[in-house]
């Protein structure tokens, strides 16, 4: 987690409430490369963050391998996401919405002009494997 960790505070990601237990890894060798997690909150709402790829192995399919393996691990079908890079997500088949459960739109409410701007939430619906607005 110290690997993660320092990450997650460099890129600027969500470091509420980390735990080990929840990230997924890709790993070169023994070193990590990318990770992600799916966060709880308690009930029945998960977020899908903290997707990162180290600087130098980004552009090579690391994120969308992370985010393809958090959606299909995901404990519910309907994937949400909060980003300040939403055209990321698009290409993986997320859509905007402003339909989120309240505890993240507060999170988007906390960080907004704080941590990060331009940040929205996103949803993907898993048992279509496809998109809904």
């Amino acid at each position: 987690m110290p690997f993660i960790r320092d990450c997650v505070r460099r890129f600027r990601l969500d470091s509420e409430a980390l735990d080990a237990r929840q990230f997924i890894t890709v790993r070169q060798g023994e070193r990590i490369v990318a990770f992600g997690r799916i966060k709880p909150y308690g009930g029945d709402v998960y977020e899908l963050g903290c997707v990162g790829v180290v600087e130098h192995q980004r552009g090579r399919g690391l994120g969308r391998l992370v985010v393809q393996s958090l959606i299909e691990r995901f404990p519910a079908d309907t994937v949400y996401v909060t980003t300040d890079v939403p055209e990321y997500f698009e290409r993986l088949g997320f859509s905007r919405t402003n339909g989120l459960p309240p505890v993240l739109a507060a999170k988007i409410g906390r960080v907004e002009g704080k941590l990060r701007s331009g940040v929205v939430g996103m949803v993907y619906l898993r048992r279509r494997g496809r998109k809904n607005g």
